[in-house]
């Protein structure tokens, strides 16, 4: 059978449908294609059929082309598909795979569509999204990979640098390939991901690559090859030699990886490095090695340091702020020490604070004390203790140290009774900005609010240390927030059951909701209400949607989507389908797919 023909009638019935059936009759093209489909029905009956219908097509006039032509299309497109091939030749083999080691799901498509733009569009608000399809595996879905791979050279860092560190590692060693095909040494920013991504998956593969971009590659995929360098004793010497770089990055990198180095030429490199203008650079290595020889070098400068800066009888505000600068960096390599050594000099330095502080320059001597506080409590209990019995004459930024140093070497019921009174202190709110009381007032409350984000299952904003030791503050704070009306204090420390925490929270629910549909602390007193499974929190929730529908835009509702999946489902859920058919047609596009998922929720 001749196949060619039958492609020829194929693509000029297309043309045809292109251009309108009205210019079929009588067209010159298919008329010349007739004879060989008449020579061709001979001897396939088929082929006389295509011939027949291409001739009624030829001799047709308006009023019956469009029907002659969409008779041929469909006969000739029905012969070419039947006789189209579904196969190859040669021999079958196993197709190589690679098992990624997770579950794999199927995110709707109103999960991922705003998500695959997120991923490869540009644009506000993008790494939220991605954060929270990220919380609820929707990276699971294989056909995410791609767009996922593509992010790495966002140009919003903070993108690339999640999808690196969070959701491509999910994938494992599978995406190797790719990352080696895509890499670069002489890119930048997405290239230096893939690099540094290359030898989390496979350190050993990688090797070979990390030396290549050590020569080869630009100033930033040398830096991320040096991070990935220190693992093994072959890296010292190339480390060495990266450490004597012109490039003042090349040199930091080469200093962060050494630090984990316990070998002699490593440690001679940070003694050299505290006496050189490096020394800044130095600070993160010198703090996290325990090398004891490093360790003495270091508490022997320090004391001499200290002594200086009291002989010293310079008059120069610049020449006095470079000598405090250098005390604290002396003392930021010293955070997280806690042997007898360090304790020792620390609690020597803190004896002497009053004059300490006296020092003039910029940074001054205060600047130095409010470090030493600081590294004090990450010392040992003793030098931590030494700090909270001291705290009435701290100030307010050093205070919220002495704090967290209770939280840490002190039992809640202490805590609360040392530092609730900064709370209940008689402030003049008039003059707050110039008023301690208030300072250190404000100080305590805002490191205790900052666990509010731990609240919202946001991970990644802050110290974890920190919100961890909201969890463990007396029970007595919440009954004082409660007291003072502070909501803030209330929302971070509110536990199921408190009756007058969730009467608090819903009056004040109520007031703001009465205000404005569009405030953003409405969705943080709702999400705290349904954490807590406050009886009222479904009731909260339609009131809120009511008032965002009467409202002409709203900024928060993709947000209380998310808050509804946390609202019981057998109250809940009929509620919001009576409310939902009331709704703008725009606000069930938003909703219906948080409602629906509330619904088929286990």
């Amino acid at each position: 059978m001749s196949i060619p023909v039958l492609t020829q009638v194929y693509d000029e019935v297309r043309r045809l449908a292109i251009a309108g059936s009205v210019v079929a009759p009588g067209d010159f093209r298919l008329k010349k294609l007739l004879p060989q489909l008449e020579q061709a029905g001979a001897k396939a009956p088929v082929f006389a059929k295509v011939a027949e219908a291409a001739g009624r097509l030829v001799e047709s006039n308006e009023e019956t082309s469009a029907a002659a032509l969409l008779e041929l299309t469909t006969l000739v497109g029905a012969i070419l598909y039947t006789l189209g091939e579904t196969g190859i030749e040669g021999e079958l083999e196993p197709v190589k795979t690679t098992d990624l080691g997770l579950a794999k799901t199927q995110a709707s498509a109103r999960v991922l569509k705003p998500l695959l733009e997120a991923l490869t569009t540009t644009g506000s608000g993008r790494l939220e999204v991605i954060r929270d399809a990220y919380e609820r595996g929707a990276f699971g879905d294989l056909r995410l990979i791609g767009p996922a791979m593509t992010a790495l050279d966002d140009t919003y860092a903070e993108i690339g640098d999640f999808v690196a560190r969070n959701v491509l590692p999910l994938y494992g060693r599978a995406i190797l390939p790719e990352l080696l095909a895509k890499f670069d040494p002489k890119g930048r920013s997405g290239h230096v991901r893939r690099l540094l991504l290359i030898h989390k998956l496979d350190p050993d593969g990688a090797r070979e690559i990390v030396k290549r971009a050590l020569d080869d590659g630009s100033k930033e995929v040398r830096i991320a090859a040096i991070e990935c360098l220190g693992d093994s004793p072959e890296d010292l010497p190339l480390l060495l030699e990266q450490v004597r770089a012109k490039a003042k990055d090349v040199r930091s990198a080469a200093l962060r990886a050494l630090g984990s180095s316990n070998a002699d030429d490593a440690v001679k490199v940070f003694c050299h490095a505290i006496d050189s203008a490096d020394f800044a650079l130095a600070v993160e290595p010198i703090r996290t090695s325990r090398n004891p020889a490093l360790t003495d070098f270091l508490l022997e400068t320090a004391d001499k340091q200290f002594q200086a800066l009291f002989i010293s009888k310079e008059k120069d505000a610049k020449k006095l702020g470079k000598l405090n600068e250098r005390m604290a960096m002396i003392l930021e390599c010293l955070r997280g020490r806690d042997d007898r050594k360090t304790e020792k000099l620390l609690l020597n330095l803190f004896a002497q604070v009053e004059g300490l502080a006296a020092v003039k320059g910029e940074p001054s001597g205060k600047d130095v004390v409010e470090r030493l506080v600081s590294v004090m409590a990450t010392a040992s209990p003793k030098a931590q203790s030494v700090l909270v019995d001291a705290h009435e004459t701290l100030p307010a930024e050093s205070l919220v140290v002495a704090f967290v140093a209770a939280c840490r070497c002190r039992n809640p019921a202490e805590v609360f009774e040392r530092f609730s009174p900064y709370l209940t202190a008689k402030v003049d709110e008039k003059k707050k900005h110039r008023d301690t009381a208030y300072a250190k007032r404000e100080a305590i409350v805002g490191l205790v609010v900052q666990g509010r984000n731990r609240c919202y299952g946001d991970p990644y904003d802050g110290d974890a240390e920190k919100f961890d030791l909201v969890a463990k503050l007396d029970p007595r704070w919440l009954d004082l927030g409660v007291k003072l009306e502070r909501i803030d204090l209330v929302q971070t420390l509110v536990v199921p059951g408190h009756a007058k925490a969730n009467g608090m929270l819903l009056k004040v629910f109520r007031q703001r909701l009465a205000k404005s549909a569009d405030d953003y602390e409405l969705l943080g007193i709702l999400g705290t209400l349904i954490r807590m499974r406050h009886p009222k929190a479904t009731d909260a929730t339609i009131d809120l949607l009511k008032r965002q529908a009467k409202a002409r835009r709203s900024y928060g509702r993709y947000w209380l989507g998310h808050l509804i999946a946390g609202l019981p489902k057998e109250e809940a859920v009929p509620k919001l389908e009576a409310l939902i058919t009331t709704l703008p047609e725009k606000m069930v596009d938003e909703l219906l797919d948080y409602v629906t998922e509330l619904k088929n929720s286990p």
